[in-house]
């Protein structure tokens, strides 16, 4: 074989050799997805493109293709689909198979049989400087494409790996996506094994007058056989998994006669204001951070409570992600949090859910990614369990002013108008008339930043306040009679909010609209009229012209000992609220520590009392004995059991989990099994990778605490921590894979004990 060869549209392929090296890093500045380093065999040889595949080259397959000024000669600007489309017209052209690289083979080529940070040296190489195998700008310039998923590296040895089954995003390699910034170092990205990735759809609309999608995102191509080596199988997080389809009960709850009230801790601690370390030491994700905002949450159409929140140390770093949890129906406690949605290196930020009758709907932006859409989203028909591939939207209007920051209301006008909220200075409803294939800006804005929306009955639309925005002190209320082309502002009976405060407005099943907010800005601002502080929920029987205010029991004070003196109340920070199909209001809060979770009734709402209620009242069930218990079985479409549970309703009225419950995979084994009583989990809960492996096992005791313990592949114990009350308390203990102490740290209610 040649050493190289200029092909029939003017490559230069550049022969790669076969052979071993070491995949991923931990030096810094090193991302917790580069481990395990593993060693990774590439079997054959190939060859492989000198530099990306340039806009003339490009314009040969598509003779329309613009590119871009800013990173010509380079076809920058193309999603996956058009990379894949450009090698297959190639391979009919020539007669040859070419293709997008694997991840190892392009950690490999760029590396050039080095394995220090940069590929042949310590420093970030120049353009158009060849490493030692003859290839160019492989970290400099625009971005490339690989063939691959993104997913989590393996701890076992690979041969010709190809990427996991299924995933979210396509690898990206040779930077970081987001912009450079003070907060984003282009340097610190421009490394063989850093890794980076976004959906594969990612790029322009034809004929498109805006900007989005023309990103700096090339690719190189190699012209080999594919690798027989099968796809490694995708293992979906915890919040995906388990999930039951069932809507039978979803409608038993409390007595909507009388009042009800509900505070539950909705994150762990640590997790909020934590460490890196103390996060680690406490055994949770690598991925979590100390910082988790701007929270989505919907009832989905089985019952369960979905919340997925932004996790990050500074808001506007590139590892900023996603992660999830869930409150399943008949639980009384909230699940571990799960990684879930998120394209690496980017800054996934603002996540918004909408149960479109019975549709998830996620909607999520990219404030760093250059010329990002201002929304990309996904959908699920089975309550979360799979979600479709991320779509964007094709917007056939100019789009006016935005930040990429979806709120925290979506909805459907009579005729089936789909508004979908942004932020900007002042807030923008974008909107669809058919089902998100076509979006538009409708050209106007609000009276101000994180506006919550709500449809009137008489087909207008209320949008409830706005940051940094007030009138006399008070906030804005915005009102279109035109589906957002133009907007009416006029001053409410509330305090106006500020920084880290975003309220909630819903439109509840008896007609009602249901609002929440701050009675105080954040820096302690109040008009003369309002002398109460803390949070407030309310209620209006005429479409938010006059609302009935009551003051929120059990909010707690903003996490920052500084801002929580200023602001002189506690605070529900960036809300969201939903109803459930059982009557129960639920309310979630950030800037708190933890993040909480409030459940309500109108009945509670209306009722006089506003005496605070110790927390240990407050977040205790109200159930004491459970009758009708039945049990419960699903299957997975081959047939084969996927759950079995028990459950009954209790004497307040709820439907809970009591008794045994057993999750299986679609081959039959085990995946989960635990135990509840009155919805509390007892005894022993476990859960089992699909071959068969203990990943985890919590032993929940009668003091209320339980121990966590978590397991590597190789059987050898992982991590170790007691809980109570979603908080660590006592001795927690890491191992490394060999069962070596690399970290061992005793906490009391969440905090480190020094």
């Amino acid at each position: 074989m040649e050493k190289s060869f200029t092909n029939s549209i003017g490559m230069l392929m550049v022969r790669i050799e076969p052979g071993d090296f070491s995949m991923g890093s931990e030096t810094h500045p090193a991302k917790w997805d580069e481990n395990p380093i593993h060693k990774v065999t590439i079997t054959q040889p190939f060859y492989m493109s000198e530099v990306e595949v340039t806009e003339e080259q490009f314009r040969q397959f598509r003779a329309d293709f613009t590119g871009a000024e800013e990173y010509n000669p380079y076809a920058a600007g193309v999603s996956w689909y058009d990379a894949m489309d450009f090698c297959k017209w190639l391979s009919q052209k020539e007669g040859k198979p070419y293709r997008l690289p694997t991840e190892a083979e392009w950690e490999y080529a760029c590396r050039a049989g080095s394995e220090e940070p940069f590929s042949a040296d310590e420093e970030s190489p120049e353009s158009d400087v060849p490493n030692p195998w003859g290839l160019k700008n492989m970290l400099t310039g625009v971005r490339e494409w690989c063939l691959d998923w993104y997913g989590d590296y393996p701890y076992d040895a690979q041969v010709d790996p190809v990427g996991p089954e299924h995933g979210i995003a396509r690898v990206i390699r040779g930077g970081g996506l987001d912009k450079e910034s003070k907060r984003c170092r282009n340097a610190e990205y421009a490394r063989p094994s850093n890794r980076a990735g976004v959906a594969p759809a990612f790029g322009p609309y034809p004929n498109s007058i805006n900007e989005f999608g023309k990103h700096n995102i090339s690719f190189r191509v190699v012209q080999a056989p594919m690798p027989t080596t099968k796809l490694s199988k995708y293992h979906p997080p915890f919040v995906q998994q388990g999930i039951k389809q069932t809507t039978q009960h979803v409608k038993q709850g409390p007595d909507i006669n009388n009042p009800y009230f509900r505070k539950r801790y909705m994150l762990p601690t640590p997790l909020e204001n934590s460490s890196r370390e103390v996060i680690d030491a406490a055994g949770l994700h690598p991925s979590f951070r100390g910082h988790n905002h701007s929270p989505a949450l919907e009832i989905c159409p089985n019952g369960d409570v979905l919340l997925i929140i932004y996790t990050s140390y500074s808001e506007y770093e590139p590892e900023v992600s996603l992660i999830a949890s869930r409150l399943r129906f008949g639980a009384e406690e909230w699940d571990m949090p799960s990684p879930i949605f998120d394209f690496p290196n980017a800054n996934d930020h603002a996540p918004l859910l909408w149960n479109d009758n019975g549709t998830l709907h996620f909607f999520w932006g990219n404030p760093g990614i250059v010329n990002a859409f201002p929304f990309q989203w996904t959908s699920s028909t089975d309550n979360g369990a799979t979600w479709s591939e991320v779509k964007f939207p094709d917007f056939k209007n100019e789009a006016g002013k935005h930040s990429k920051q979806p709120i925290n209301t979506a909805f459907r006008d009579s005729n089936g108008t789909m508004y979908v909220p942004s932020d900007a200075d002042t807030s923008v409803l974008w909107v669809s008339h058919d089902n998100g294939n076509t979006w538009f800006d409708p050209g106007s804005r609000t009276g101000g930043r994180h506006t919550t929306f709500v449809m009137l009955k008489d087909g207008g639309i209320l949008g409830m306040g706005g940051k940094n925005t007030d009138i006399d002190g008070f906030m804005p209320k915005s009102i279109s009679r035109d589906g957002g082309k133009t907007w009416e502002v006029s001053k409410t009976q509330f305090c106006c909010l500020g920084a880290n405060q975003r309220p909630s407005i819903l439109r509840l099943q008896s007609g009602r609209l249901f609002f929440a907010g701050d009675f105080q800005r954040i820096d302690g601002l109040q008009p003369e009229d309002i002398s109460q502080h803390g949070a407030y929920v309310a209620l209006s029987e005429d479409e938010g012209k006059t609302w009935r205010v009551k003051k929120l029991i059990g909010v707690q004070v903003h996490e920052n000992p500084k801002r929580a003196e200023l602001m002189q109340g506690a605070t529900i920070g960036y809300s969201a609220a939903r109803q459930a199909p059982n009557g129960v209001i639920h309310l979630i809060t950030t800037m708190n520590r933890p993040c909480l979770h409030f459940e309500m009734n109108e009945v509670w709402i209306l009722d006089e009392g506003t005496e605070e209620i110790p927390d240990k009242e407050l977040m205790k069930s109200t159930a004491t004995t459970i009758s009708n218990v039945r049990d419960y079985e699903e299957k997975h479409p081959n047939g084969r059991i996927k759950a079995t549970w028990s459950a009954g309703v209790a004497d307040d009225d709820r439907y809970l989990l009591h008794g045994p419950e057993a999750w299986f995979y679609p081959n039959g084994k085990k995946q989960r099994k635990a135990n509840y009583r009155l919805g509390y989990k007892v005894g022993e809960e476990t859960y089992w990778s699909r071959d068969g492996r203990m990943l985890w096992r919590r032993v929940h005791k009668d003091d209320g605490s339980s121990v966590w313990t978590q397991w590597w592949p190789n059987g050898q114990k992982k991590a170790e921590s007691t809980w109570r009350n979603f908080k660590c308390e006592g001795v927690a203990t890491c191992w490394n894979i060999s069962g070596k102490v690399i970290s061992q740290v005793t906490f009391a209610d969440g905090e480190v004990v020094e």
